[in-house]
């Protein structure tokens, strides 16, 4: 599980670019031809002409100058020349002048190419610009050369300019049995900030040399966490950054639990979580706006958390995405009312804090708006058909809030729904009071599984073995985790439930997703219920838009997002709410309300 501890720090110290502009020229890679150095650049698939030269700050005639064939158009996979200064050729002696060190990298067995640009500090953009044959995939064995920024050598087993290196850390071997929480007590300092020391650096071998981050050496945020940055402007007002009004800046205070030695799946869930939200800020790279991210290590601690919010950088922030403590919750709501921060809430989904704070958002739909709502759309389509509600004997009988509710609902329409008792499974015969050639809508009492499948099956009996009945069946949330037989049936019966989230797996937009998922970070989405992954990409998605435009409405993958203050409440909560149509043939229909 050291892994764990390796890839969340490589999240933490990760550096965002959000670019407003393409590289120049200068920042290409170069190689020498007949003895003159050459800038060089690989055409990509469905490049223009006017796309190239935006992104390389040329003029077409200075294009076409450099380059006659382009005249004729782009081919993909053509190799373009401008140019170079001797000045501009990058070697191991001069390299630390232009702020980066020269590298060289040899691929090893299961690598990706995210893994290894994040390990030097770079974008996987660059590294392949700079590396244009992993455009086809890494191989073991390759020979990567990657211009890697100054900051960002601290790894004592990459091949850089020894002077810096020296500067920016101290030496420590490594001795038997040292682990990075033992080693980081020794030496005062946060094992975030250790690993972050030594991005290449997993697991731990008797002998190997560490960086230990000193005086001279850039820290992270706090103790607690790394800050995620385009920004490099300098802070001012004694150490207390000045929040700007046009930069998207977002800190994650979340249960990543770096000190511990096995993680624990909680832990491991949170950190897919802020690495689909990273996805998600990744993806909006180009939209010409700052964007600057933090992460803290909550540690589950409420006493880590107020020293996280005694962090003055923390006030920079326009946004918190909170953890799923309630007392931690309150607690940081508070700060943000006091410094004018919005404060997310995602993960305690029964909190109320945001209806006496003005900066708390409620990321989930409040159980009493779900039921109100859940029963207006379901009482509409109840319109054509007759409602019949099963109870189950000896069943959970769990859903008598929205029940009471629908019957209510019913009730005042003038509608008098039917009520059947099942003692052990549902057949025929407890449905002969209902005539053949009727139209009938289901609703279950019960959204346990078990009680669910003593239903479906004898429902599905007697519609066909009738005058061809309308049947459709009414369920619960959870019911969109059900497999097998169950979901079958589910289809079969023309099946429509609520929920406040839901995703496809055949939809084409989360299949992409999922694969950039394991393609960056080279494992899968865990097949949770939310998925963690897919939360904190549509967490991300929606959030950075949210700073630019409040009013935004956001459907996302798995969850959707639209803020309202609900009357009596002085804080926002999602209003998003979805019905899932299991339809026959195996199609899913999700209607957002």
């Amino acid at each position: 599980m050291k892994f764990h501890k390796y890839a969340i720090a490589t999240l933490l110290a990760l550096t965002v670019v959000v670019a407003t502009a393409g590289a120049a020229v200068r920042d290409l890679p170069i190689k020498v031809v007949n003895g003159h150095p050459y800038h060089y650049y690989e055409v990509a698939p469905k490049e223009t002409v006017y796309s190239l030269c935006h992104k390389l700050g040329l003029t077409k005639e200075e294009l076409v100058k450099y380059n006659p064939v382009v005249a004729d158009g782009l081919k993909a996979g053509s190799m373009l020349f401008f140019p170079a200064e001797e000045g501009d050729m990058l070697t191991p002696g001069n390299a630390a002048s232009h702020g980066v060190s020269l590298v060289s990298h040899k691929v090893e067995k299961r690598e990706t190419i995210y893994g290894i640009a994040t390990r030097y500090g770079i974008s996987t953009d660059a590294l392949i610009e700079q590396n244009p044959i992993v455009r086809d995939g890494l191989k073991a064995g390759q020979t990567l050369h990657i211009k890697v920024p100054v900051r960002m050598i601290a790894s004592s087993d990459s091949r850089v300019d020894a002077d810096a290196s020296a500067k920016s850390s101290q030496g420590y071997i490594v001795k038997k049995k040292e682990t990075f929480y033992s080693i980081a007590r020794e030496h005062s300092i946060s094992v975030a900030m250790l690993e972050a020391a030594n991005p290449g650096i997993s697991v731990l071998r008797e002998g190997q040399v560490l960086s230990i981050p000193g005086a001279g050496c850039p820290e992270p945020v706090s103790e607690s966490g790394m800050t995620v940055s385009t920004d490099s402007e300098p802070s001012v007002n004694a150490g207390e950054p000045v929040r700007k009004s046009d930069e998207l800046s977002i800190a994650v205070i979340l249960p990543f639990m770096l000190a511990e030695e096995t993680p624990s799946k909680g832990a491991l869930r949170y950190t897919e979580f802020y690495k689909g939200f990273l996805m998600a800020v990744d993806s909006l790279r180009n939209n010409g706006t700052p964007v600057r991210i933090s992460a803290y290590d909550s540690e589950g601690s409420t006493e880590k958390v107020r020293r996280i919010i005694s962090d003055p950088v923390l006030k920079s922030h326009r946004m918190i995405i909170a953890p799923d403590n309630a007392e931690q919750l309150a607690l940081i709501g508070e700060f943000g009312r006091e410094n004018g921060i919005n404060v997310f809430n995602t993960f305690v989904v029964r909190d109320e804090c945001y209806r006496a704070n003005p900066y708390m958002m409620q990321g989930n739909i409040p159980s009493e708006s779900m039921i109100n709502k859940a029963v207006d759309a379901m009482a509409a389509r109840l319109e054509h058909s007759e409602p019949v509600f099963l109870n189950v004997s000896g069943g959970a009988n769990d859903k008598s809030e929205f029940v009471d509710a629908l019957k209510k609902c019913l009730v005042a329409k003038g509608v008098t729904p039917h009520e059947i008792n099942v003692e052990t499974k549902l057949t025929p015969s407890d449905l002969k009071m209902l005539k053949t050639d009727g139209s009938y809508t289901f609703i279950p009492t019960s959204a346990r599984q078990s009680d669910v499948n003593r239903l479906l099956s004898g429902l599905i009996e007697w519609r066909d073995e009738s005058v061809m009945p309308t049947v459709r069946i009414m369920g619960y949330p959870e019911w969109i985790t059900f497999k097998g037989e169950t979901l079958d049936n589910m289809h079969n019966l023309n099946t429509i439930v609520y929920s406040r989230f839901f995703v496809d797996d055949d939809n084409v937009r989360t299949r992409m997703l999922e694969d950039k998922f394991k393609d960056w970070y080279g494992c899968g989405i865990e097949n949770a219920v939310p998925r963690q992954g897919l939360l904190g990409f549509d967490t991300g998605m929606f959030l950075l838009n949210y700073l630019k435009n409040p009013a935004s409405r956001y459907d996302g993958v798995q969850n959707g997002y639209l803020f309202v203050s609900p009357d009596g409440a002085e804080g926002k909560c999602n209003n998003v709410l979805y019905l899932i149509n299991f339809r026959p043939g195996g199609m899913i229909e999700k209607i957002n309300l």
